[in-house]
């Protein structure tokens, strides 16, 4: 008799068993190769996104330094110089006593 023509006790031969663990191997290599391609293709993705975040912290800090300008106070002044407000030439305070209540 061949040993590929063997029958083993459970009645496969061991032709039968090279087979399957041949296609046992083919499909692990097949799912490593799966899984080596959605890991690189996540990995492109985390990339791609961490690479957007900064672009984003980069044009949020342009705009806050825009903002900053927009409000500062060489604008207040030029925006109340635009206005029709009155200079006025003196303050008079008033004295509030303090045991004294508004009513209306």
């Amino acid at each position: 008799m061949q040993k590929s023509q063997i029958i083993l006790q459970n009645g496969f031969s061991y032709k039968f068993w090279l087979v399957l663990l041949f296609l046992a191997a083919f499909i692990l290599f097949i799912f490593s190769i799966i899984h080596v391609n959605v890991y690189t293709g996540s990995l492109y993705s985390i990339q791609t996104f961490e690479d957007r975040i900064n672009q984003l912290n980069e044009e949020n800090r342009t705009l806050e330094i825009n903002f900053t300008k927009a409000n500062s106070l060489n604008n207040l002044t030029s925006y109340v110089q635009n206005q029709t407000f009155q200079k006025i030439s003196n303050i008079k305070y008033v004295r509030v006593l303090e045991s004294t209540a508004l009513a209306k």
